[in-house]
């Protein structure tokens, strides 16, 4: 029988057919809120990087989760085929070191992570030479039993295959096995037991205005803001005094350090008005040392929503719903190419997914037409 694996430190996986768990976990940013230092917690103790959200504190994290002992290795037996559980985390050490933008581990490597948990649950003892496209459709079965969108599902067998991919590459797998993969086809709509992801819908002004009077003052700007100028909530909590070009006194143009297709090469303007103007000057004004106006991030902006959707007793509502609302706005206004251009999209068919059309004008139209 094959040996089990070992981690560097001599701890086993915990790979079975019942439990999945992925060893050394990256510690998280996070705010003291008692003293407003940043922090993160590692081996029990408390090491405090300065105020939280600052550069500083950001670099210092940075440094920080540089310094921690290398991911999880596997002790691979000579002459034995590579194991599907060894594969996986050869690719999540790879994965922590590769998604990283200005220092800080990015999101994509924990989704990676929680992508590849049901295969590791299935196969991880499994030899990856034993892995094929009908192995793959029964991981995919076992996403649609835990009860993951359609959308989700085939983002997440696309995340698998690339690890295999990634495997490849790196001479750990023969490549027939990634090729092979590719064969198999994403779910289509209609034609699988998957269940549908609710499409993000608009949020009607009458609910946000509901919604102001229940949260506090930062918030209620920066969702102010965003109906404004249409950014996306990243965007806006991480503006800085900075990054806004004022030249141009009608309409400013604010260029994010940081945005969804940054990693892409990707230019993104937000553009605003004298109203939002009226918000962001005073807060500039009040800018603190790391110089952002909106200090809260976008999980902290949907919670104080979400409380004050409660507080004033309506449904409640996410912040990217206020993008849709003024994407529909625009459209509906000024044409798609102009909500392409202002939500910063490449192209027109990801606008119509935020732009929804006017069923109403459309109805109008079709009247008078005959």
């Amino acid at each position: 029988m094959r040996p089990k694996p070992k981690c560097q430190r001599g701890i086993l996986p915990s790979w079975g057919p019942h439990r999945c768990r992925f060893t050394h976990k990256l510690p998280k940013y996070s705010l003291h809120k008692p003293s407003g230092q940043a922090r993160v917690k590692h081996g029990g103790k408390c090491y405090y990087l300065g105020k939280h959200g600052s550069q500083e504190s950001h670099e210092a994290y940075a440094r920080f989760v540089a310094n921690l002992p290398k991911p999880v290795d596997v002790t691979i037996v000579a002459g034995a085929s590579l194991l599907v559980g060894e594969a996986v985390l050869k690719y999540l050490a790879h994965c922590q070191g590769y998604y990283v933008r200005d220092g800080v581990p990015t999101g994509e490597a924990t989704t990676i992570k929680s992508a590849l948990r049901p295969l590791v649950k299935r196969f991880a003892t499994l030899p990856v030479d034993e892995f094929g496209p009908r192995r793959l459709k029964e991981v995919r079965e076992d996403m649609i039993e835990l009860g993951w969108t359609r959308y989700t599902i085939n983002r997440s067998i696309g995340r698998i295959k690339q690890c295999f991919t990634w495997c490849a590459s790196e001479e750990l797998i023969p490549g027939a096995i990634a090729v092979a993969l590719s064969t198999v086809k994403g779910l289509q709509k209609n034609r699988t037991a998957a269940r549908e992801k609710d499409p993000v819908g608009s949020v009607a002004d009458e609910l946000v205005d509901a919604t102001l009077p229940h949260v506090s003052e930062l918030a209620a700007d920066v969702i102010r803001t965003m109906r404004l100028c249409g950014g996306r909530p990243g965007e806006i909590v991480t503006m800085t005094a900075d990054q806004i070009d004022r030249t141009d006194g009608s309409c400013w143009k604010y260029v994010p350090g940081r945005h969804k297709c940054s990693h892409k090469d990707k230019d993104r303007v937000v553009f605003i008005g004298a109203r939002a103007q009226e918000i962001i000057l005073p807060r500039i004004v009040r800018a603190g040392a790391d110089g952002r106006l909106f200090p809260i991030t976008p999980d902290s902006l949907r919670q104080a929503i979400h409380r004050g959707c409660r507080r004033a007793g309506i449904p409640a509502w996410n912040p990217n719903m206020v993008r849709h609302t003024y994407a529909s706005d625009v459209r509906k206004d000024h044409g798609l190419e102009a909500a392409q251009v202002l939500l910063g999209h490449s192209k027109a068919n990801t606008t119509q997914v935020y732009a929804e059309a006017n069923m109403r004008l459309a109805a109008e139209i079709a009247r008078k037409i005959g």
